[in-house]
């Protein structure tokens, strides 16, 4: 017997039921995102990469939710935010640790402060 078929079951098909609803932490934030999510999140570390005109922060979400498709708000300017990378994918809750590609600010504007978020 090989790692391969004890990790993946030797391609057995299962039939997979249209009553049965498969649910992820990932996809329950994008469910609330999509309802009208908010959040904010506080910039811990924010740096310019090499050849790139965007800021990559690192900040901890203090409150809401975070997702794709979000808009950012520096006080009151809005950022565009670019990708957002965390445990789940592109979406992230209260607590969490996030990487964050935002367009419109340089670091040192956005060095310690807390931005929020809104899908709307």
């Amino acid at each position: 017997m090989s790692l391969v078929s004890l990790t993946f079951g030797g391609e057995k098909r299962y039939n997979v039921s249209p009553h049965i609803a498969i649910s992820t932490p990932a996809g329950r934030i994008e469910e609330k995102i999509a309802r009208g999510g908010e959040g904010r999140a506080l910039v811990k570390k924010a740096c310019r990469f090499y050849g790139q005109e965007n800021v990559y922060i690192v900040a901890e979400v203090i409150e809401g939710l975070l997702g794709e498709g979000m808009k950012a708000f520096l006080e009151d300017r809005q950022l565009r935010v670019v990708e957002i990378e965390s445990k789940y994918g592109s979406s992230a809750k209260k607590g969490m640790t996030v990487g964050i590609m935002l367009s419109g600010a340089s670091e040192e504007e956005l060095s310690g402060k807390t931005l929020r978020f809104s899908s709307s």
